[in-house]
């Protein structure tokens, strides 16, 4: 889950799949609790929250080199294999299934997929999988049914971008945050030289209230 504790800290950081995720994950001070335990360190504790974003372009760009590219090129469909749930809960749109499917069949329906049409496929599913919600989620998940509404103090949550490097490096000053963890990088996959008009409007309408929350531009089609 995208949720950590601060060592001898009364802080938290929360943030989403796809953005600094696995980096956090690896930084020493940081231990990665559940949802349930940072709601009850919200309540009892009161910390001071440090939230990470990301454009939501470059996080649907990279879920896309992810999921759909860097995976499948890199599976040994020699050896049992077991394609993640992101990845799975596009397969019924695409018309695949684990059980009717080979792997090598899945493999090749993900590399052929073109990253407009994984946006029209997003459309359809971004509800399902904690890697594609909307960032602004993380801190009211409509599809909850406990510990819906994190309960952050405005006062106490503070919101850092993580592609502007000034914020990041307050970030890390305040929370202790290594940058030499990096990991799950997805820099040697080519991202999409265009992405198309209705894609772009589908990813405006997917996660338009993420670019007016946290002040990210938004591309007009």
């Amino acid at each position: 889950m995208p949720y950590f504790s601060v060592s001898d800290s009364n802080k938290l950081v929360v943030t989403n799949y796809k953005v600094m995720f696995s980096s956090f994950k690896k930084t020493s001070n940081f231990n990665k609790i559940k949802r349930y335990k940072a709601k009850l360190i919200i309540n009892y504790s009161d910390p001071l929250v440090y939230f990470t974003v990301r454009d939501p372009y470059q996080k649907a760009i990279s879920f896309y080199k992810d999921k759909f590219q860097k995976i499948p090129q890199n599976a040994d469909l020699s050896q049992p294999f077991k394609w993640e749930k992101p990845q799975r809960v596009f397969f019924p749109l695409m018309g695949l299934c684990v059980k009717n499917n080979s792997n090598l069949e899945i493999q090749q329906a993900l590399l052929n997929t073109s990253f407009d049409d994984y946006v029209g496929l997003l459309t359809n599913c971004y509800q399902l999988d904690e890697h594609i919600h909307p960032q602004h989620w993380i801190l009211n998940n409509p599809n909850y049914f406990m510990f819906k509404n994190l309960g952050i103090k405005q006062e106490r949550l503070s919101i850092y971008k993580m592609d502007r490097a000034e914020e990041m490096e307050a970030f890390a000053d305040a929370t202790g945050f290594d940058f030499a963890q990096r990991a799950n990088s997805t820099g040697k996959i080519k991202a999409p030289q265009n992405i198309s008009s209705q894609a772009l409007a589908s990813l405006n309408n997917i996660y338009g209230q993420d670019f007016a929350t946290f002040g990210y531009e938004i591309r007009q089609v």
